[in-house]
């Protein structure tokens, strides 16, 4: 009796763990169902949002989905999708922005470089140099000026000419009375610094590049119709000079040409970068 009276026991105890088991699994299933309605709700909003060109919401959303749904693969992968589609709708909009703004840049480019020359000697030069008319190398030797140009890579250049008694010159700036810019002082063993003696006279130059000299350029377009004074500085001398209107108009046009140049390069990387997400979308959807 007592030996049957363990087995009810033991089978009662076995029916109610499935019990217990088919009851704990009826409510997961519950559970996830209404997770994964939950997590389709969510997907539903990110697609209205979409449609209504409200990305960076969209955007905000769908990491949400990501945390509060790690374990549904599937609501995940949808909302990998509806972040293609963003990155898609966006690179198009971007496509047609740049592709737009491109030929804008590119007419005042063509309306600048009237006045300048391409100065490029193929047989030893791969780049080019776009000069101000008035600074071509040939008409200006022997004189102290400031010489500027943009070159094919839209990299600007600012030059200082120097002939006379020795000074080595390693730095400079313009002012109109109190008001001035300069450049950073540099050693005279710098490759941005070059100098000769011939026949007992002295030739330096001294050469900025982009940053380097974007406040000088900058100054002489802001105070193009004022008196400029260039003050060369060396270790132990300096040398001063007045700009001549001829050379305010050169500097103030090539660093209008550079900033054209250099927004038609931003342009067209924005232009391959946007090309290269779609292209990549699309393979990637179609291998899906």
């Amino acid at each position: 009796m007592f030996i049957f009276e363990n087995k009810v026991i033991k089978h009662s105890m076995i029916r109610m763990s499935y019990l217990v088991l088919i009851v704990f699994m009826l409510i997961s299933c519950n559970g996830k169902e209404k997770e994964a309605q939950k997590a389709d709700e969510h997907l539903d909003y990110v697609e209205e949002l979409i449609d209504q060109n409200s990305y960076n919401a969209a955007k905000i959303q769908i990491d949400s989905i990501h945390i509060l749904y790690p374990r549904l693969i599937d609501k995940r992968r949808r909302a990998a999708s509806l972040s293609d589609t963003i990155a898609r709708r966006e690179s198009a909009r971007t496509l047609v922005f740049c592709d737009t703004a491109l030929i804008r840049k590119n007419k005042e480019l063509e309306h600048l470089l009237v006045n300048f020359r391409l100065e490029k000697d193929k047989k030893y030069q791969t780049i080019g140099s776009y000069v101000y008319k008035s600074q071509v190398t040939e008409a200006n030797t022997g004189r102290n000026y400031l010489k500027a140009y943009v070159d094919e890579n839209a990299d600007f250049y600012l030059v200082s000419n120097y002939t006379g008694r020795k000074i080595e010159h390693t730095a400079l700036k313009v002012n109109v009375g109190d008001l001035y810019a300069g450049t950073d002082t540099l050693s005279t063993s710098s490759p941005a610094y070059h100098s000769f003696t011939d026949d007992g006279t002295r030739w330096e130059t001294l050469s900025l590049k982009n940053e380097a000299a974007k406040a000088i350029a900058m100054f002489v377009a802001q105070y193009l119709d004022s008196n400029i004074k260039v003050t060369l500085i060396g270790a132990n001398s300096t040398s001063q000079y007045q700009l001549t209107t001829m050379d305010k108009n050169a500097l103030a046009a090539t660093y209008a040409l550079w900033i054209i140049k250099k927004d038609i390069v931003q342009l067209q990387l924005e232009i391959k970068k946007a090309k290269a997400r779609i292209y990549r979308i699309n393979h990637n959807t179609i291998k899906k």
